[in-house]
């Protein structure tokens, strides 16, 4: 137990490091609640099950997925990728701050991860404030049955118009495109210049590719 305990900002001072915060917040264990791990040949799952808010008791049931990126799909830096899924989502913890005191319990939950020396951070969520490009509305998109996807991206690099993938640009990929500009100018693989539409002007621009 902490009596002062409370969350903070990532990357902080507080709390631990390094950390992953899935739901950093003032919980405790309820009469059918605890804590889970399961390690399968790709990844581990650590579930907190029906824990409690020390304030407004509401339920949150939560995990953390880590995958192992030597049995995965590598991401373009290498590093592994980390999922985040609610069941139950309740960030209803405003915190406890009497005047002139200390406060005994934290703000709306934080939510992101942070190095080992604690100085950076992807920060997701802090009190009820959500980070840019999270979805608009009450809780920054994070509802039951929602989850965050950490990671840095797959590696799927790929030449513009190569279109047989076969990491060379040559006739083979024009014959392609034509193909596809008589067939299928909806297909979004022979739309070269990202107007919406496979035509002769993605013609020209591979054409002008092939040549160097």
């Amino acid at each position: 137990e902490m009596y002062s305990f409370r969350n903070y900002p990532i990357p902080g001072a507080g709390g631990p490091s390094p950390m992953i915060a899935a739901f950093w917040d003032d919980l405790k264990i309820s009469s059918n609640g605890n804590v889970y791990y399961a390690e399968f040949e790709d990844y581990v799952v650590i579930q907190w099950n029906n824990m409690r808010t020390y304030d407004n008791n509401d339920n949150e049931t939560f995990q953390m997925i880590l995958f192992d990126k030597s049995v995965s799909s590598p991401t373009i830096t290498g590093d592994s990728e980390i999922k985040i899924q609610y069941k139950d989502f309740n960030n209803t913890s405003n915190g406890y701050y009497p005047t002139g005191g200390t406060p005994t319990h934290g703000c709306y939950s934080t939510i992101g991860i942070e190095n080992h020396l604690g100085d950076i951070g992807l920060q997701y969520s802090f009190n009820n404030t959500y980070a840019d490009g999270a979805p608009s509305g009450h809780g920054g998109g994070l509802t039951d049955n929602s989850a965050i996807l950490i990671t840095t991206g797959a590696d799927n690099s790929s030449i513009l118009g190569d279109l047989n993938q076969d990491d060379i640009l040559n006739i083979l990929d024009v014959v392609i495109l034509v193909n596809i500009v008589l067939d299928n100018p909806m297909n979004s693989d022979g739309d070269l210049n990202d107007d919406g539409i496979a035509n002769v002007l993605d013609v020209v621009i591979l054409v002008n590719l092939v040549l160097g």
